[in-house]
This record gives structure tokens, C-alpha cells and sequence, in this order.
């Protein structure tokens, strides 16, 4: 009941959508580029993943409406750094799976990552990459061109 009325208050959408893999999320999305998403931790903010507390060079959030039923939650998504403060015609650009052998507990919590019109650079790749596979509790960023 808490939850419709925090999404009255906020002028978002009350439906919501649990979405249980994230091939469906990325058809949705290829669908639909433009959902709501909410950005909890901007470019710069300090962020803690698997219990690594880090600055992060992009910008991080959800899906508020589309639920992964990993966690209950909407969906991760990760804004490649040149296109922070962007939150239009987001599509899938590539993902981030928790380590399964590590993080068994986490599994399905995928980070999806995303770009304005799926367009990023070299440098956004690098930084990604950069950030994440030195973390053991990820598996290596996968990108999907």
C-alpha cells in the first residue's frame, strides 16, 4: 500500500511488470526504450557492490516498474559515463551477472547496461569493463555488439 502511494506521489506509473529474465526485459525495452527509470547513485556517487564500497563512473539505478524476481526489486541498470544524467530511449547495451559460484544468493540480479539510442564509445566500454572485472564477485561484462 506504501509503495502505490509513493508512486501516486511521485507521478509514476502504478503497474508494474516482473519481468523473470533479462532476454524479456530486453525485448520489452526494444519495444518500449523510453520506461521510467530512477537513477539512485549518480556518476561520482560512492556505491557498494558484493560488499565493495567504490566511487562509481557511471550512473546507477532502476526500472522502478519492471521487477526482477531475483530480488523483489526493479531492475539494475547502469548508464554508460557519457551519456550520465540521460534518461531517454535507454536500450540494452550489455549486462553484469553476479559470480554464481560466489554469490550464489545473487543470482539473477543482473546489471543491465544501457545507452541513449544503444550508442557508446570505446571509453565507456573501457571504463565498465575497468570498474567491474576486478571484482570477483562479477563475471566479465558481456556486450551485446
Amino acid at each position: 500500500m506504501l509503495r502505490v502511494f509513493i508512486k501516486k506521489m511521485l507521478g509514476e506509473p502504478q503497474a508494474s511488470y516482473t519481468l523473470s529474465t533479462k532476454e524479456k526485459l530486453f525485448k520489452l525495452l526494444e519495444k518500449r526504450p523510453s520506461r521510467l527509470i530512477r537513477i539512485d547513485f549518480p556518476k561520482g556517487s560512492m556505491k557498494g557492490f558484493a560488499g565493495v564500497d567504490a566511487l562509481i563512473p557511471f550512473d546507477y539505478g532502476e526500472w522502478p516498474d519492471l521487477i526482477n524476481p531475483a530480488d523483489g526489486m526493479g531492475w539494475d541498470l547502469i548508464v554508460v559515463p557519457s551519456a550520465a544524467g540521460h534518461t531517454k530511449n535507454m536500450k540494452p547495451v550489455g549486462y553484469v551477472n553476479y559470480d554464481s559460484d560466489i554469490k550464489p544468493h545473487k543470482k539473477g540480479n543482473d546489471k543491465i547496461i544501457v545507452a541513449p539510442s544503444a550508442i557508446y564509445s570505446k571509453e565507456d566500454k573501457d571504463i565498465i569493463d575497468n570498474f567491474f572485472n576486478p571484482i570477483e564477485h562479477f563475471e566479465e561484462v558481456v556486450w551485446l555488439k
